[in-house]
Parts: structure tokens; C-alpha cells; sequence
């Protein structure tokens, strides 16, 4: 034991010295401290000292009630007396399959309390998906939405779940509020009620049995958090993050963007828990640093006016497609004062997207431009953000968080390459996952030893500036390869989205016998704009900015954009198209 430990902080000391050589490269912030000291705890205890430091503040705000830092941690105390009169244990892994509503948040930081690991599920997710994750985290609790019961009724006898507890997403609402919730949206879900299935009043009574205190004593390298990966590649992978990768996270971006972190400020958060940017940068985030967090449960477009001008939203972050309905919005001409920052992330926004979003908030009162996040599953979610003074370079992503450091390796020679010089973006530090759920032959292929150091691939190509600044070109699996030439989609959709009779496009890759692959786009009119008319216009704009090789050989006309569950373009519907 004495040895174990001895190795331990041997190995945890020259890391640290490691990190402080890396982190002479950054020159980004004049104040970033040399040796930055990450709380050293779990996720609950980190807002458990935000509610020592401003117990009056509001922490969340859903559908018109409200819960301070003290009445936050006292309902999570109380979740965390339910469940360990429930049986839970130290270690075991609970699973949440639940949009943003107040008890996912009681629930996911109790589990934290307790020591416990939190499984984070897609609620819209088919019946085998949710058998698998159950089964891949062997959950023998689960919290779930009422609208994901049926589902969950039909596969629970195939998993190891003991307790289902059920609730209903008006639970948390005030009562007028969820009056017409019910009248206009509500779904008449018949809970089968037994000793295995309880409703969410049930499950919190258990807790007036609780004698002592639920809480644990965390390390700050325990297992947290397990979410899934997007699954392009085949089965989804389980990916277990820890305390630190949330913690070191949130106090990193405090050094990087500290403009983003003032307890007067508020956060909505419509990107969703089981996403690793929604649920470190639009929840834990700002529970760390004592800002409102709205909650979201799903994201409607409609309603998007309402949620910025009711709740006078300081702070936006959110995916491409978010963005592209703000400017669809008619907004009177300073109703978007209140928005402070706008940070764009889980996907990327090209400079045409970036540049008509900046000019509408301008239009209506705000200040702010889309700054990025970049990041991964894998990689907490993010671990890359655009400061002020990169915001509005071409496909700039920002600076790594500190701590984090970022190589850009080559695509043939496996070594890093340039400044300047486009490779694969690999990144080691405080952000990056303990590894996939049980599947070590995932965990090797994930990472590469450069150097000696070991580096969690990204599958993203990029480059890095004199600055450190790292830019974004395509995902690697996006990469187009016609007669031998590297094309990046990216470069064509920014070239397709000057012509103003396009709303949205994606460029693919389709399987072509004389050249490899040939560049397709898939384009979405504007209004009232024709085919002829927007190929016409085409035809001009790429002679101009795209070289030969770059040009589409073909071009579909579609009426939406497929999507993924999260929001973000299907790629791979469209190559079956």
C-alpha cells in the first residue's frame, strides 16, 4: 500500500511539472496562475460550496419556480437520503434517463453524494438502446420521465434494474403552469405502480426513514459520470468521466473566459444532461460559480422568444441549428440586450452562420458574437474555447483549457507536424475520460503515444496558429478524398451558404468509380428562392472561391436537414440518400 501511494504521487507530481512546461506555450491570458489549484471533491461537494457562498442566489429556475442554492442542496440531501434507504452503495452505478428538469438535477448530484455513478440515458432512445445502456452500467436503479416509461416497462425484465422511479416533467412546475402543461401537452401514461415501479413522491418519502448523513467522501479522480457516445461508428461506448474532468472544467474556462462567470448572470440550458457540453457547460458550470441555470426540458422553437425575453437570458450556448432559428425570429429592436455571450458548440458553425448570427444580435440590441466550444464525449464535452480576440477569426476554435495540452499530428507521417499545417487534433490533460465502459479494445484504439505522452485521438482535423489558437478544418471521417486530393466539406458549405437563395447545405462524400468519392451537396432553399435560380448563383460563387478539384459534381435540392437526436446534421442519413 505504502508503495502504491508512494507511485502514485511520484507520478501525479511529474505530471503536474509536465503540464507546467506545457502551459509556458500559452500566452492567451496575462493572469493565468502557473499552478492552478482543481477542487479536489466530488461534483456535489463543488456546489455545495456554492451554496455556502451564496445560499440566496437562485440556482434554477423551471417554468416559473424557483429554487435557491439552500433549497437545492437541501433537496439533494434529501434525493441522497431516499437512496440509501433504497440499498445504494458507493460505486454502483444509477441511472438518469430524464430531459433537464429539476429532479434530474437533484437526482444526478445525489448520486454524486452518495458516491455513486451516474448513468446518463437519452430518454427519447429506443427500447434496445436503453436495455443496452442499463445493461452496460448493470443499473439496478433508474429514474426515468413518464414519457419513457412504456419503453422502459417493456425492457426492464431483460436488465438488472430492481427500482423504477417514474416522474412526470410538471412535477417541479407551479400549479398554473402545469395546469396547461396538462391541458395541451399532457400524456395520459398509465404507471403500473409495484414494489419494483414508485412514482417520484413515493421515492422521496423513502427518505423520512433515513437516519444519519447520505454523504461520502469523494476523490476527486472517482468515477462520476458515464455517458454515451453518439454511436456513428456502431455500438454506442459507455464513457466514464470523473469529478475532475467536470470540476477542472468549469474552473479552467473561469480562467480562460472569466467574462462568461459572474453570479448575476443566467444560463438556459436547453442542451441536454446525457450530453457531455450540456451538462458541464450549461449546468455544472454555473452551480460551480453561483449563476441561474434555466432549465430547458426540451428545446422548442417557438418558444425560444419567450424563454430569452421572460427569463432575459444573459448567456446562450447551444448548437448550430439553435442559432440558425434564432435569426428566423422577429425580435423588436433591443429585446436581445439582455444576452451577454453567445457560445456555440456540440458541432460546427461555418463563417457565413457565424457571420449572419453575429449581425441579427447586433441588429436586436446585443453585443455579443458567437465564440466557440470544441470538444468531445471523450473529452468532457469541451476542452477548447474561443476567447474575445478569436472569436471572429475563420474557423479559429480557441485555446485549449489550461492544463490540457493540444497536438496536431500529422495525417501520414504520425509525427506533429507545423504550425500551420492541417493533422489530427489530439489533446491530453484534466479533460480527457478514464476510458470507455469496460471495452479495452476501444480504449486502445482511442489514444497514441506521441513522444512518449499519451493522447486521446479526437478524429478532427485542424491546425494550430503561431498563437496556440487552434483552428478546425473537418472531421476526419468527413474528409472528402477525389483524385487523391483532401477536401474538407467545411470549405465547401462556407462557399454554398454565400449564396443568399440557400438556408442550409452539408457537402458528403459519395463512392465514385473514376475519381474515389465525389462531392455532393445537399442544399435547403431559402424562401422563395427556385433550383434554377440558387444553381445558377452556385456556379459563380465556386468558380470564385473553391479550386477545381473542390467544386460539387452534384448538387440535391432537400426540404429539411436531417438531424440527430442532439440536434446536430445527420451525415450519415445523407450519405444514404
Amino acid at each position: 500500500m505504502p508503495l502504491e501511494y508512494l507511485y502514485k504521487k511520484i507520478k501525479n507530481t511529474l505530471r503536474k511539472i509536465d503540464m507546467k512546461i506545457e502551459r509556458a506555450k500559452y500566452g492567451y491570458i496575462d493572469k493565468l496562475p502557473r499552478d492552478i489549484e482543481y477542487f479536489d471533491g466530488g461534483l456535489y461537494d463543488a456546489i455545495y460550496e456554492s451554496s455556502c457562498k451564496w445560499p440566496h442566489n437562485t440556482a434554477l429556475e423551471y417554468f416559473n419556480t424557483q429554487v435557491t442554492y439552500k433549497e437545492l442542496i437541501k433537496k439533494i440531501n434529501k434525493v441522497a437520503a431516499a437512496l440509501k434507504v433504497m440499498g445504494a452503495e458507493k460505486g454502483e452505478r444509477i441511472t438518469v434517463c430524464m430531459p433537464n428538469t429539476p429532479e434530474a438535477i437533484y437526482m444526478f448530484y445525489a448520486i454524486n453524494e452518495i458516491g455513486a455513478v451516474a448513468n446518463m440515458i437519452h430518454p427519447l432512445s429506443s427500447e434496445k438502446e436503453i436495455e443496452d445502456y442499463l445493461n452496460q452500467a448493470h443499473s439496478k436503479i433508474m429514474l426515468c420521465i413518464d414519457v419513457s416509461y412504456p419503453r422502459v416497462e417493456n425492457i426492464v425484465k431483460n436488465t438488472d434494474v430492481e427500482q423504477l422511479v417514474v416522474v412526470s416533467p410538471t412535477r417541479s412546475m407551479d400549479m398554473l403552469v402545469r395546469l396547461i402543461y396538462k391541458l395541451t401537452k399532457g400524456r395520459k401514461n398509465h404507471i403500473k405502480k409495484s414494489q419494483r415501479v414508485i412514482t417520484w413522491d413515493q421515492f422521496m418519502m423513502k427518505a423520512n426513514k433515513f437516519v444519519g448523513n447520505p454523504h461520502a467522501r469523494v476523490n476527486s479522480k472517482d468515477d462520476a459520470v458515464i455517458l454515451y457516445s453518439g454511436g456513428t461508428t456502431g455500438k454506442p461506448k459507455g464513457i466514464i468521466l470523473s469529478n475532475l474532468n467536470f470540476n477542472a472544467q468549469a474552473l479552467g474556462a473561469k480562467y480562460l473566459v472569466p467574462e462568461l462567470f459572474k453570479t448575476e448572470y443566467s444560463f438556459m440550458a436547453f442542451l441536454p444532461n446525457f450530453h457531455a457540453f450540456g451538462l458541464g457547460c450549461c449546468i455544472h458550470m454555473p452551480l460551480y460559480f453561483g449563476a441561474t441555470t434555466f432549465l430547458i426540458p426540451q428545446f422548442n422553437p417557438k418558444k425560444f422568444k419567450s424563454y430569452i425575453t421572460k427569463y432575459k437570458v444573459n448567456i446562450l450556448v447551444g448548437v448550430p441549428s439553435v442559432f440558425e432559428y434564432l435569426t428566423k425570429i422577429k425580435f423588436k429592436k433591443d429585446q436581445l440586450k439582455t444576452v451577454k455571450f453567445v457560445v456555440s458548440g456540440g458541432d460546427m458553425i461555418s463563417m457565413s452562420s457565424k457571420e449572419t448570427v453575429n449581425d441579427f444580435l447586433h441588429e436586436h440590441g446585443s453585443k455579443a458574437v458567437i465564440e466557440n466550444g470544441y470538444g468531445l464525449t471523450e473529452a468532457s464535452g469541451g476542452f477548447i474555447f474561443s476567447t474575445p480576440n478569436v472569436a471572429e477569426d475563420p474557423d479559429a476554435i480557441g485555446y485549449p483549457l489550461p492544463d490540457n495540452e493540444v497536438i496536431i499530428l500529422g495525417l501520414k507521417s504520425n509525427k506533429p507536424v507545423k504550425n500551420g499545417e492541417d493533422g489530427e487534433i489530439l489533446v491530453r490533460g484534466l479533460a480527457v475520460m478514464k476510458g470507455y465502459l469496460d471495452n479495452p479494445k476501444e480504449n486502445e484504439a482511442a489514444f497514441v503515444t506521441v513522444n512518449g505522452k499519451k493522447y486521446l485521438r479526437t478524429g478532427d482535423i485542424g491546425y494550430m496558429d503561431d498563437r496556440g489558437v487552434v483552428h478546425f478544418r473537418s472531421r476526419l471521417k468527413r474528409m472528402i478524398i477525389s483524385n487523391g486530393y483532401n477536401i474538407y466539406p467545411s470549405t465547401i458549405e462556407d462557399a454554398t451558404l454565400k449564396c443568399n437563395k440557400i438556408a442550409s447545405c452539408a457537402a458528403v462524400g459519395k463512392p465514385d468509380k473514376l475519381r474515389g468519392e465525389k462531392i455532393v451537396v445537399f442544399a435547403v432553399l431559402a424562401k422563395d428562392a427556385s433550383e434554377h435560380a440558387a444553381k445558377k448563383e452556385l456556379a459563380s460563387i465556386y468558380k470564385k472561391y473553391l479550386a477545381k478539384y473542390e467544386i460539387p459534381r452534384e448538387i440535391r435540392f432537400i426540404d429539411e436537414m436531417p438531424k440527430t437526436k442532439l440536434a446536430k446534421v445527420d451525415f450519415k442519413a445523407l450519405e444514404q440518400l
